[in-house]
């Protein structure tokens, strides 16, 4: 799953250096909680992200310079991540993936920007706090690639770790499903709770309306894994049960995406 850190939202927001702190504290503990769904793609974001600015003296390059050797470990690591993107990217608008794509924001053109890599590459935005154009949960934008016509694209848009919580799923044993269980006709889970989290946070979303399963894939065993939605949450995580299926149940496009041959 692709994220990107909205080089956009930053826009000298904070007043003063400990708003500027808790406005990257916050940015940590999303890119925290989303790192077991990243699927091992790296974070992107735009070239101009280190000139940015979090205040009105400060951009977020000296921020980092500024913070990388602090005694508090939440900068500290902060500062370590962006330090790496900075220096590795990649940065998506040196990237051809948006070199024929046309993106607008609220009449903006911003062709250029991460929100055109977001609706490119179905991926999610990162914004920080306090920016009056970014604060929703979900952003419209109009968006072409070529010679298209412009459509509406709906992108979205974390900037609170309880949205970001919303996005990994967590493995509950559902005792239908329970090898040790007496239930007939149901397929027990032949996975440890440790290796189902592990296939559920890799696993791949069946975006049919009114379908609330997640498709995965196991290599350790081959073997093809449904998980459907409880509809609870533990601690703003919503929770999933799941059971082994027949490679013959897996929608072709979710098996695409799941790069199973």
């Amino acid at each position: 799953m692709h994220f990107f850190i909205n080089e956009l939202s930053l826009m000298a927001q904070a007043q003063n250096n400990y708003e500027v702190d808790q406005l990257m504290e916050y940015l940590f503990e999303i890119i925290e909680q989303i790192t077991v769904i990243q699927n091992g793609d790296p974070i992107l974001t735009h070239s101009s992200f280190a000139r940015q600015k979090l205040s009105a003296n400060l951009t977020i390059s000296q921020w980092i310079f500024q913070t990388i050797k602090s005694q508090k470990s939440t900068q500290q690591k902060t500062a370590q991540i962006l330090l790496r993107l900075l220096t590795k990217g990649p940065f998506i608008d040196l990237k051809e993936v948006i070199d024929n794509c046309q993106c607008f924001y609220q009449k903006k053109d911003v062709s250029s920007s991460s929100l055109t890599g977001a609706v490119k590459l179905k991926g999610i935005l990162i914004s920080l706090q306090n920016a009056l154009n970014f604060i929703d949960e979900t952003i419209e934008v109009e968006f072409k690639e070529k010679t298209n016509l412009f459509e509406k694209k709906t992108i979205k848009n974390l900037t609170k770790i309880e949205q970001a919580k919303k996005l990994c799923p967590r493995y509950k044993l559902h005792s239908k499903h329970d090898p040790f269980g007496n239930w007939k006709n149901a397929t027990p889970m032949n996975l440890s709770d440790k290796e189902a989290q592990k296939v559920l946070n890799n696993s791949i979303e069946d975006i049919k309306e009114n379908s609330n399963k997640r498709y995965g894939f196991c290599q350790e065993n081959d073997q093809f894994y449904v998980f459907h939605s409880d509809n609870t949450f533990e601690e703003g995580y919503p929770t999933y049960h799941g059971y082994p299926i027949n490679e013959k149940e897996v929608p072709p496009i979710i098996k695409s995406k799941l790069n199973v041959r």
